[in-house]
């Protein structure tokens, strides 16, 4: 199998079955229990939340205030990417600190809701289908971006398995349903090792029941990246599905191949069958809606560093990716190299960048959107029991990405039409539009208006 090609986006996702029921250990976090009630009502939408009424209004005056972030990163690839701004100085830029120093809150699937909910994070990476999961429990906390699209989703075989995958298969003109069926038949019986954080439950139900398998047939052994690293390496499972890009990558390049994979499920199922996007997911930024609504203008100042960075990472990855590699190497447990995470950006976490994000924004009813993904998987989060019955859940109530969005786009074009204005500016005005110009580039298109509307009201 041509490995170049694992995880490839795809332009059109539907929803997998989210099933209540199988693995205990696949559950939620015990904390996730007893943070909230059942019968507890959704938040309010986006622009109830977090709107900005008039795009334009924002703070008066041309200097950037200091505000200290404490933020949390997840051990992935995808989620620790901003290393590189804290490295570079991109977010003192924008007059932020980030706390505890020098890199933050360290967090995990397991935990990330708990330092949110208590405050020791205000803002934390966040894992779209893990938010649908939680958001009955703690639906004050929301996703305001999305970084990237995660699709490296797979159940691994060892290089000492003599079973064919999906993609062979199918390629050597196997039909589809029969492909699955043949190749998870080689998992009965034998442990298979699963994340224990849950997000990939969806994925792995619809490969099981498409396979004709259930987890009673498997010895289900659910644990942490690391742990599922050790026992692969160590010859004690022969089949796994890590979570983390980074973790998946390594196996992959120690030979391990996707026996069955999101890839396959996009292709083998019908276009806009309801089995296949719940495998799908967005990492970015999530914050409580207080922190949201008190710090607006600093989370659109994080957006900002968030857009920077990518577009660094796209630009000369071979000068950025170096300083997150020992980072990500000290909180995932795995030995990552520089070549390693340009694999993880183009094939499990390609990262979008400000202009593309208009696929998950701007036309709702896309099927990249976020409504689209997220609504499906509300709807199955709740027939599966993960969610509970009988109650009004809308994408709009996890993520509010879009109410974000479109300010940074309003403020950009504010700051274009106002650009005329300042092309005969002299002495501290004219300073002071240069500064503006350079905060534009740097995609800070908030303070980028801010200081060129102080110094064209000025001349």
């Amino acid at each position: 199998m041509d490995t170049t090609n694992l995880g490839r986006p795809h332009s059109r996702r539907t929803l997998l079955k989210v099933a209540g029921g199988g693995a205990a250990a696949l559950t939620l976090p015990t904390f996730l229990i007893a943070c909230g009630d059942d019968d507890e009502s959704a938040s309010t939408a986006a622009s109830t939340t977090a709107g900005s009424g008039d795009a334009l209004k924002v703070s008066a005056g041309s200097d950037i205030p200091k505000k200290t972030v404490k933020f949390g990163m997840a051990p992935f690839a995808d989620a620790t990417f901003y290393v590189i701004a804290m490295k570079q100085g991109w977010f003192d830029d924008v007059g932020i600190t980030i706390a505890p120093a020098p890199t933050g809150v360290q967090v995990t699937p397991d935990n990330v809701v708990t330092k949110m909910v208590t405050g020791e994070a205000d803002i934390a990476t966040f894992y779209g289908p893990g938010k649908i999961a939680t958001m009955a429990k703690a639906p004050q906390l929301k996703m305001f971006g999305f970084s990237d699209t995660y699709v490296g989703t797979y159940i691994l075989v060892s290089p000492d398995v003599n079973v064919k995958t999906v993609s062979e298969q199918v390629a050597e003109g196997v039909p589809f349903d029969q492909a699955i069926k043949t190749s998870m038949a080689a998992l009965k019986g034998q442990p298979v090792a699963f994340s224990n954080t849950g997000q990939h439950r969806d994925f792995l139900d619809q490969a099981f029941q498409l396979g004709g398998l259930t987890y009673k047939d498997v010895d289900v052994v659910a644990t942490t990246d690391s742990k599922i690293l050790q026992l692969a390496k160590g010859g004690k499972t022969d089949f796994t599905s890590p979570e983390g890009a980074a973790q998946n990558i390594e196996l992959v390049n120690d030979g391990w191949k996707p026996l069955v994979s999101v890839d396959d499920l996009l292709k083998g199922l019908p276009a806009g069958d309801a089995r296949s996007v719940a495998a799908v997911g967005h990492e970015g930024p999530a914050a409580s809606e207080e922190f949201l609504e008190k710090e607006r203008e600093t989370a659109l100042r994080f957006l900002s560093v968030m857009f920077r960075t990518i577009d660094a990472i796209h630009e000369d990855p071979k000068k950025y990716l170096p300083d997150q590699v020992p980072y990500l190497e000290s909180v995932s447990g795995t030995k990552t190299s520089v070549q390693d995470l340009e694999t993880i950006y183009k094939v499990n976490d390609p990262l979008i960048g400000f202009d593309e994000q208009t696929q998950y924004w701007s036309d709702v009813k896309a099927p990249t959107s976020y409504q689209t993904i997220y609504n499906a998987q509300i709807a199955s989060a709740q027939k599966g029991g993960v969610l509970p019955k009988g109650k009004k859940y809308t994408a709009d109530d996890a993520i509010v990405g879009k109410d974000f969005y479109d300010q940074l786009v309003a403020l950009r074009k504010g700051y274009d039409e106002m650009l005329p204005d300042a092309k005969d500016l002299s002495g501290s005005q004219a300073a002071l539009a240069k500064e503006a110009a350079a905060q534009y580039k740097a995609r800070n298109y908030l303070d980028a208006y801010r200081q060129l509307k102080a110094a064209t009201s000025a001349s």
